[in-house]
């Protein structure tokens, strides 16, 4: 069991690292986590019903999320794995694991958008020739929640990197 005096200074650490995330490393994963439902709005990736083109059988709400959801918990994992990262090796590659989720968000989204815009052309009945009711779109379905969840995961991901390094900066150890 935790004592008391630990649990105090995992939440002081807690309340200073969201403090961090008013700066700006943190507000660019803010934006990030948020991304999901404000899309929801502004509708600059298109998520839609079968009927415009999207999904079959899961609602664009439930899509948005659930991929708001998966940008919590990677920044609440994120936040759970700062005492590995105070080690110099770690701190230091943080920039590639940056790059690197940047990377795979970038080919997710275009494997969502090839995804979406394929469904919006017929691709079910006239590449597969699947009927308007054939449950195995359901794995069309999965394939595009996973890339549009996988999107806004790995580029929350990429600035909590980015974001972690600068408020672990100085904390770092030498060895």
């Amino acid at each position: 069991m935790r004592s008391s005096q630990e649990t105090a200074r995992v939440l002081q650490e807690f309340k200073d690292f969201v403090e961090f995330l008013q700066h700006l490393w943190a507000i660019l994963a803010g934006v990030s986590v948020l991304f999901p439902l404000s899309n929801t709005f502004v509708r600059i990736i298109p998520l839609a019903q079968w009927s415009d083109g999207g999904f079959a059988y899961l609602s664009p709400a439930l899509v948005s999320g659930f991929a708001t959801l998966a940008c919590l918990f990677i920044v609440l994992w994120t936040f759970g794995q700062r005492e590995e990262m105070r080690a110099r090796r770690a701190w230091i590659s943080l920039h590639q694991q940056a790059a690197r989720s940047f990377a795979l968000g970038s080919a997710a989204l275009i494997v969502y958008l090839a995804g979406h815009y394929a469904i919006s052309h017929d691709f079910y009945f006239q590449v597969l020739g699947w009927q308007s009711d054939d449950l195995r779109r359901i794995a069309g379905d999965l394939v595009l929640v996973v890339a549009y969840g996988g999107f806004f995961v790995f580029v929350t991901q990429a600035f909590l990197a980015l974001g972690l390094r600068e408020y672990l900066r100085g904390q770092v150890d030498a060895g």
